[in-house]
């Protein structure tokens, strides 16, 4: 479920951040249509850090390293 979430989110900065270029390049900067756009996808990453941290907290989520990491 929480990869799902990860997921879903980074799908949708990558929906922002697209959104916020075709407002740059349509409006010409006369509207805050962009900020807001950009200020949305800041907010969505802001969560997905959380949720990266959430799950590797609860163990939910690992690394998968091809090579063994020392732990000293």
């Amino acid at each position: 479920m929480l990869r799902f979430l990860i997921a879903l989110l980074f799908i949708a900065i990558i929906i922002s951040l697209f959104s916020g270029l075709y407002f740059l390049l349509k409006d010409q900067s006369r509207s805050s249509r962009t900020v807001w756009s950009l200020t949305i996808r800041v907010g969505l990453a802001l969560v997905l850090i959380l949720l990266l941290l959430l799950g590797f907290y609860s163990g939910e989520l690992q690394l998968r390293t091809p090579f063994p990491v020392s732990g000293g």
